[in-house]
């Protein structure tokens, strides 16, 4: 039997979802809020001048009380929620994770984790924070195929620190 996931947003469910990421020299400030509504299109943005390239703008963007369902509507879309629930899970302490995410790929409407190098275009960092965390990101990450091959934060099957696949299967 395959049964249909539950719809997850992370705002009515005691999950707090931020955002933070740099406009850089270089960075087209209307690019980069595109990037950031095509994933959260609830996100409050300042408003930003495009500053005339070469410059040396830095300046931070925070967005907070994300909703994270269009979010997640993707990583089902890609298929990719195994590897989005060890992407997010790496770094949980507590409560509380962080994980990173392409800009460039969020322009395009779709996730890419980001876990060692900087990829071209820059990040977005994303954290969760909430009461049980853990299993609300497990929960949300829930597909049919748990049902042959259970996962789990931290299992034998996670990739690897460095975003390789680690062989589990024969």
């Amino acid at each position: 039997m395959d049964l249909k996931p539950l719809s997850y947003n992370g705002r009515d469910e005691g999950i707090e979802v931020s955002l933070h990421t740099q406009l850089r020299p270089g960075d087209d400030a209307t690019n980069v809020s595109a990037a950031i509504h095509a994933l959260f299109p609830n996100a409050v943005i300042g408003e930003f001048e495009n500053a005339d390239f070469p410059n040396s703008r830095r300046q931070d963007i925070e967005c907070t009380n994300l909703s994270f369902d269009v979010f997640l509507e993707q990583l089902r879309k890609q298929a990719i929620l195994d590897t989005a629930m060890d992407a997010m899970g790496l770094h949980l302490k507590e409560n509380q994770t962080v994980f990173r995410i392409s800009r460039l790929a969020a322009f395009a409407g779709k996730i890419s984790f980001a876990l060692d190098e900087e990829p071209l275009g820059g990040c977005f960092e994303i954290r969760l924070e909430g009461v049980g965390l853990a299993d609300w990101i497990e929960a949300s990450t829930w597909h049919s195929g748990r049902q042959r091959v259970p996962r789990h934060l931290n299992d034998d099957m996670a990739m690897d620190a460095d975003g390789e696949a680690s062989t589990w299967h024969q």
